[in-house]
């Protein structure tokens, strides 16, 4: 049975070894960028576990709708931190389709509760169907997405009507 926890600091050897089994070499960030992200959002990081085994996990703060973060670097959050941004989302090639990242994403936008409006996020081409199945819609955000690749969008669900 999966279950969804919250991450804790001692998962990101975990979630480097799925971010490199997700996207190869293409995308992996370090460990301290990884850790800034899980302190800015503590209560919107999670794993997703069977038994003992690491299925997938799901990294998101706090951040302003419509700006998008840089990749690869740690940042302090800006203000108004409006909407809850996903950082990362990946799900061990050995779960993909067993509703893994729907869970995920489902505990983050449980976590948002009433406080936050929007999940925003940048999806890469070919996880941008994913996303729309799970409510997101593109829009144009008021910066570039410089370093997330060809093809990548920027996204957005409304939590009102969660």
């Amino acid at each position: 049975m999966v279950a969804v926890r919250p991450m804790r600091p001692d998962d990101i050897a975990a979630v480097l070894r799925l971010q490199r089994a997700a996207y190869g070499d293409a995308y992996q960030e370090s460990a301290a960028v990884l850790l800034d992200k899980l302190a800015q959002g503590p209560a919107f990081c999670r794993m997703a576990c069977e038994g003992e085994a690491i299925l997938g996990y799901v990294l998101a703060h706090p951040w302003a709708l419509d700006v998008v973060p840089p990749l690869h670097r740690a940042m302090a959050l800006p203000a108004p931190a409006d909407a809850v941004f996903v950082h990362d989302l990946a799900i061990a090639p050995s779960a993909q389709g067993r509703g893994v990242g729907r869970r995920l994403a489902d505990a983050v936008s449980a976590s948002a509760g009433t406080r936050f409006a929007h999940m925003a996020l940048v999806a890469l081409d070919e996880a941008v169907a994913f996303w729309q199945a799970l409510g997101f819609v593109p829009r144009a955000p008021g910066n570039a997405l410089a370093g997330y690749g060809a093809g990548a969008r920027y996204m957005v669900r409304s939590l009102l009507s969660d």
